[in-house]
């Protein structure tokens, strides 16, 4: 954002970012729409948790 912000342009920034192009504008787009919330990675990889923290809590006194 700092680099787009300088006026770099997106090859550029792209580049340093080891990315696309596109990627690199897509990024922009968000940040320019959702500020810092567009940071957050949306996908975090993995499969979903299934343990839930009460069921958790039981499994330690469990224990």
């Amino acid at each position: 954002m700092l680099l787009s912000a300088q006026g770099i342009d997106v090859a550029k920034i792209a580049e340093m970012a080891f990315t696309s192009e596109d990627r690199a504008r897509d990024v922009i787009h968000d940040f320019n729409a959702d500020g810092f919330e567009a940071l957050d990675p949306k996908y975090k990889g993995g499969r979903p948790k299934t343990l839930t923290l009460p069921s958790a809590d039981r499994q330690v006194q469990a224990d």
